[in-house]
């Protein structure tokens, strides 16, 4: 197995105001890698994650396919967090951004129907404009600075930009279930459209509440689920097999 070790400046957190993580990376970069798994450590040697290069390309292949249908362009990054959560927002320079973290990783595995039914959820929420919509007067953007200082074109991976400063809108934003419901059914319809199972959607939440088995997930706070939900995405599903 080849291993790769990406090493990272590290950011302090007073440098990250409001934001639900510390480091981030840019998927394009991490499925470019010449490895099997990479290791991500802070420079003093500190392990922040693993991540699988496969699961890289099938995340990084995905949001491009249903970008296709979607007809939005998007930043994919990874974050680092041990509680199961994505995000979607903007940025005035850097444009629309979704963010997994480390744990959301660990449920999606190498499930390409769970990873477009969460992709196309999250660039729903893009296109529909419900985070622009739903963010509360006087909640500040969570400010973002690079976790910068990375030169891996000898080890595989090709330098790239870092993000830095980044004011996204969205990441606090708690959805209506109006809101869920909309992005929900169009996540999957593009899904179907890409290639991809309808169904991707109820075993994503069949498996958050598994793990979790209560609303305590970020993800879950910002995008309520639960039985009815599941139903819901059940007919969905069935709806568009048709």
């Amino acid at each position: 197995m080849r291993l790769l070790i990406l090493i990272l400046l590290w950011m302090p957190a007073s440098l990250c105001i409001g934001a639900p993580f510390k480091y981030h990376w840019d998927i394009r970069q991490l499925a470019a890698a010449d490895a099997d798994i990479i290791e991500l450590r802070t420079k003093n040697n500190r392990l922040v994650g693993k991540i699988s290069t496969s699961q890289m390309r099938i995340l990084h292949a995905v949001k491009t396919s249903i970008e296709q249908v979607a007809e939005v362009e998007t930043k994919l990054i990874i974050v680092d967090g041990d509680q199961p959560n994505a995000f979607a927002g903007k940025e005035k320079n850097v444009g629309n951004i979704i963010g997994i973290n480390f744990a959301m990783l660990e449920i999606l595995e190498l499930d390409v129907h769970k990873a477009a039914a969460l992709i196309g959820h999250e660039i729903a929420h893009l296109k529909l404009k419900h985070g622009e919509k739903s963010n509360k007067p006087g909640l500040g953007s969570a400010v973002l600075k690079a976790a910068g200082g990375v030169a891996l074109s000898s080890l595989g991976v090709p330098l790239g930009q870092t993000i830095s400063n980044i004011g996204i809108t969205a990441i606090e934003t708690e959805y209506s279930r109006d809101n869920e419901r909309e992005a929900d059914y169009l996540g999957a319809i593009w899904a179907v459209e890409a290639g991809y199972e309808p169904s991707g959607a109820v075993r994503l939440h069949e498996d958050m509440q598994k793990r979790t088995g209560s609303s305590s997930m970020p993800f879950l706070s910002s995008h309520p689920s639960g039985p009815e939900r599941i139903n819901t995405l059940r007919g969905f599903a069935e709806r568009l097999r048709k």
